[in-house]
Formats: structure tokens, sequence, C-alpha cells
């Protein structure tokens, strides 16, 4: 009988860091800002179930909904993206996929 042979054209995926970062530490009496934008909207979703989640770990949550990134609606964004980064203790900014 015949052996066929099957190649798989899949990549292997890439090597992941499995490092989650700092550690942000109890939450009590922190604010978290949350950074999103209007690109996808499925992410409204998730900060929909992490705002309780944040506050019921005694966190103040401020969202930041960003803006344009041209012209002087671009510039408007970095002055209001600066402004939000001072405010907030730490900052969630996506899903890092």
């Amino acid at each position: 009988m015949a052996r066929v042979t099957i190649l798989d054209p899949t990549a292997r995926p890439p090597a992941v860091d499995i490092d989650p970062g700092p550690d942000a530490g109890p939450l009590v009496g922190k604010v978290v800002g949350i950074r999103y934008d209007t690109a996808w909207p499925s992410f409204e979703w998730v900060v929909s179930d992490w705002i309780p989640r944040l506050e019921a770990a005694g966190a103040e949550v401020r969202t930041w909904i960003a803006g344009n990134r041209i012209g002087g609606e671009g510039e408007r964004t970095f002055r209001q993206l600066a402004e939000f980064a001072d405010d907030v203790d730490l900052a969630l900014v996506g899903l890092g996929n």
C-alpha cells in the first residue's frame, strides 16, 4: 500500500513572553484608566465587564475614548491622552492580542 505524506503549511506559533509585567498591587484607592476607541466596538463589552470587577476591588475607574490621530483632532487626542495618563495610577489599553 502506498504511503501519503501530509505537509502542514502553517507556521509554528511565535515564542511567547509569559511575563505579565509589573504587578499593580492592591487596587483599593487606585485610579484605573481604561483606554479604548471606536474602531473595535466589541471591546466595549470587555470594558463593561471589567468596570464592576475593578470597582469591586476598590478602584475608581475612568474611561477614555481616543479620538482621531491626525490634524487638529489628532493634537487634541494626544493632549487628552497625556491628561488621561497623568490622572490614573495604572491603565488598561487593550487586550494585548
